[in-house]
């Protein structure tokens, strides 16, 4: 087992992932949407399609770092300065929506150099690099300027980040960032990059711009000018995303196929039918959750966190877990726990199980709604298992659905059963 990092909304935090190395299963699905393999859970049903120029496929299998309940889309970059080339097609891209932007590895790219994307300009500079925080590692890199395609969607001239650990040679990135390990290969984080869809839209991260490793070089970054969310500067089906996964049996599923839909009510694919609005804090996106008599006014909803991870308070579930890594849930067997989430006027109930990791690990799957672990006393953070059966939407800030302006969240109540 490993710890691997993911981010979550604007306090970028550690997140708990496990490794399946020697323990079977790897079986994939395939990212192209086509087929899923077998032991596999399919589509779910949806009024979505492939063939739909606002939907990429969602697979949830393993990837780089092996990891359990990540969630992969694919994602093509064009060089502003050379639009009619493409650099090769990035698969195994977290898809995040409890962050903002797109980030991918420079290692991935360094085999087309005649394609580098352009170096963002902020005033006469073009060194720009940035400094996302997260809890126990940062992501650090120069801010390029991509054509960012997904499905029959382009975000032109999109500032993304490129994940260079070294990047530039001479400068001292513990000076700036602090002395926080860096986000320095796909399998360090379990994917190729990060595309963060979250609800707002641009990453309020730290940027410098320096010449010498002495300076102090921390830069001022217009919003829009910062690593922005593309899914915002998309011409039409820009004001938010909706996420569709299929529901899992209790042992969970070797891979998992899903759609992420562009746009939230503007088609006939992403209606909101029944959904529940969670407001949520304009500044950092929390939401209050209430479980056991306790409520957890840091919560929040982020398909880049593999399990559902809060505070059980009165320890029910902190039985050691023998295998999975420190941090995860091993109940002696599952325990049924029931939660709500403060809506504008009223609060709706959202059922739940947490099992154990090492039994869930050794099945080999790679898809679980029930996996859970530790966090801190006053959050709730609903990761991917909250999105298994059931239509997660977010809505950016800056955009609405009808009158109610973002950024918030919707969810289906009502969450679909397996079989």
């Amino acid at each position: 087992p490993t710890l691997t990092l993911r981010a979550c909304l604007y306090c970028l935090v550690w997140c708990l992932a496990a490794a399946l190395s020697g323990c079977g299963g790897g079986a994939s699905s395939s990212t192209s949407g086509t087929t899923s393999a077998p032991g596999g859970a399919g589509y779910p049903v949806s009024a979505a399609s492939l063939r739909d120029p606002n939907v990429v496929p969602i697979a949830v299998e393993s990837g780089p770092g092996n990891n359990v309940n990540i969630p992969y889309v694919s994602v093509t970059g064009d060089g502003v300065q050379a639009r009619h080339q493409h650099l090769q097609n990035q698969d195994h891209i977290l898809l995040d929506t409890g962050s903002t932007g797109l980030r991918i590895f420079g290692s991935l790219l360094s085999a087309a150099p005649a394609l580098a994307l352009p170096a963002q300009q902020v005033g006469s500079s073009s060194t720009i690099t940035e400094c996302a925080q997260f809890l126990n590692a940062v992501a650090w890199g120069p801010v390029k300027l991509a054509d960012v395609r997904m499905g029959g969607k382009v975000a032109a001239s999109v500032p993304v980040q490129l994940l260079q650990a070294d990047f530039p040679l001479a400068l001292s990135k513990s000076s700036l960032c602090g002395s926080a390990p860096v986000m320095a290969q796909p399998d360090s984080i379990g994917a190729n990059g990060v595309l963060g869809v979250s609800l707002f839209a641009n990453d309020r991260q730290r940027y410098f711009d320096c010449t010498n490793p002495d300076g102090n070089c921390q830069a001022t970054v217009a919003p829009h000018l910062q690593v922005q969310n593309p899914v915002g500067l998309f011409a039409s089906d820009n004001n938010g995303v909706l996420v569709q996964l299929p529901a899992l049996g209790s042992s969970g599923a070797s891979t998992a196929s899903g759609y992420l839909v562009f746009g939230v009510d503007t088609q006939a694919n992403n209606r909101l039918g029944q959904a529940q609005v969670v407001p949520v804090n304009p500044i950092n996106g929390f939401f209050t959750t209430t479980v056991k008599g306790l409520s957890l006014n840091r919560s929040f909803i982020d398909s880049g966190s593999n399990g559902l991870f809060f505070n059980d308070p009165d320890a029910s579930l902190t039985t050691r877990c023998n295998t999975a890594a420190f941090g995860f849930y091993c109940p002696p067997a599952a325990q049924s726990f029931s939660a709500s989430i403060l809506l504008s006027n009223s609060s709706a109930v959202v059922n739940f199980s947490i099992a154990n990791a090492d039994s869930l690990f050794q099945t080999g799957n790679y898809a679980f709604n029930n996996l859970g672990g530790t966090f801190d006393s006053a959050s709730f953070d609903w990761g991917l298992p909250f999105f298994f059966g059931r239509s997660v939407y977010t809505v950016i800030e800056g955009h609405s659905v009808g009158t109610l302006g973002g950024p918030f969240t919707l969810y289906e109540s009502r969450k679909v059963k397996a079989g």
